[in-house]
């Protein structure tokens, strides 16, 4: 009777293990016939058992199940795990420990490139919402999707170098994820890390410097990445650019605009490259530190980049605006001379007094077309009535004073 009884038991027990590696085969056959549902439901199954967990073929075909749902055009299939790619990676990752007599691991290898550049599209998808969060101006949204294509494309990345790849695209897509979910500690790592690889790419010195200067508050460290940048690239409008910007904020004058008018020699259709000289220069002319031979150059530097400026848009609204006050302030100039003169000069003094109603009559036509372009700006209506007061344009003084009282 207990020799019937063991014999029962074995039976039980052969019948249990066929049992779970059926569920292995069925797998296989329902992911060959294209079901995925069935194939996953089990596989999932004998992933579990005792049977046939630590088994390498159960993980392998696990991760060809996995990376089928992921790559399903059907959402019926797609939508039956929204983690299928992570888990199809650790499916084949967990075959290939399990694989002692490497009956699945040249398969794996072969199948790696393909859930690299699953990976890498997934990043690619991500970064495109956080490019759309951005548009809608979900900053939260935007952050969290940049955040999850750079553990996409790290994740491709690591795949690639395993297979013998060093791909710096992906490394370039980390770092622009990274910068734009605010991740400045991985991107500036991989930026540094792309520089080294002499990266065809002249952004990367834009972003490196960028954030060494707005994040990191070194100024030296950015001023020398631009340098190197610079250096490779030195035709590149954009970072020709950036570079100014960081002149500009940090009153470097000369080298902005050296850069500036270098910009303008790029780029002879580019109006706000043109005002950015104009407003360089207007500042210079202002600057009553400076020699009066010193201001009259940027005077008249202003002048021929604002006039430049505006020909290639008649309708800029800086530039117009700032030529005529440029004439003004140049009226006050000259105003300020003649009032210093003594009181026995008066011939010189009505020449400088006249020489001051040109500047201001000059002013006027770019005043008045401000004022027509921005008719509720209060510093031009202002501007205005201060010149027809001066010119004694009475009736126009009326009016723009009308208008003032009116808003």
């Amino acid at each position: 009777m207990k020799r019937t009884t063991l014999l029962i038991t074995f039976v039980m027990l052969m019948v249990a293990g066929f049992t779970q590696k059926a569920a292995v085969v069925s797998a296989y056959n329902y992911h060959k016939d294209g079901k995925l549902d069935k194939a996953k439901e089990y596989i999932d199954k004998a992933i579990t058992h005792e049977k046939t967990m630590n088994d390498a073929k159960t993980w392998f075909y696990r991760g060809n199940i996995y990376i089928d749902i992921y790559r399903s055009t059907n959402d019926e299939y797609r939508n039956l795990d929204p983690d299928a790619l992570n888990k199809a990676y650790e499916a084949y990752v967990r075959a290939k420990e399990l694989d002692d007599k490497d009956q699945y691991t040249n398969d794996i290898n072969n199948f790696m490139p393909i859930v690299g550049e699953a990976y890498f599209n997934d990043g690619a998808n991500r970064f495109n919402d956080g490019m759309g969060a951005l548009d809608v101006q979900d900053s939260a949204a935007a952050r969290n999707a940049f955040m999850g294509a750079v553990k996409s494309f790290e994740k491709a990345y690591d795949i690639y170098k395993e297979a013998g790849t060093n791909d710096t695209t992906t490394i370039y897509y980390i770092s622009v994820s990274a910068e734009l979910g605010q991740d400045y500690d991985k991107a500036r790592s991989t930026l540094e890390q792309l520089v080294e690889m002499n990266y065809p790419k002249s952004s990367i010195y834009s972003s490196l410097a960028g954030i060494n200067y707005n994040q990191d508050k070194d100024v030296e460290k950015a001023l020398k990445v631009y340098e190197m940048g610079r250096e490779r690239f030195p035709d590149d409008l954009n970072l020709l650019l950036n570079q100014t910007n960081m002149f500009l904020a940090e009153e470097m004058t000369e080298e902005a605009l050296n850069n500036l008018e270098k910009a303008a020699e790029m780029d002879t259709t580019n109006a706000t490259i043109f005002f950015a000289i104009g407003a360089k220069y207007n500042e210079i002319a202002d600057d009553k530190s400076k020699s009066g031979e010193v201001r009259e150059d940027a005077f008249l530097k202003a002048v021929n980049a604002y006039e430049r400026s505006i020909a290639i848009r008649a309708d800029y609204f800086d530039p117009i605006y700032n030529m005529g006050a440029l004439y003004v302030n140049k009226a006050a100039v000259v105003i300020d001379s003649a009032n210093n003169l003594p009181i026995d000069k008066q011939k010189e003094y009505e020449v400088l007094k006249s020489l001051a109603d040109d500047y201001l009559k000059k002013s006027l036509p770019y005043l008045e077309k401000a004022h027509e372009m921005e008719p509720n700006d209060m510093a031009t209506m202002a501007s205005l009535k201060e010149i027809y007061i001066r010119l004694d344009m009475m009736d126009k003084k009326n009016e723009i004073e009308a208008e003032m009282d009116g808003m």
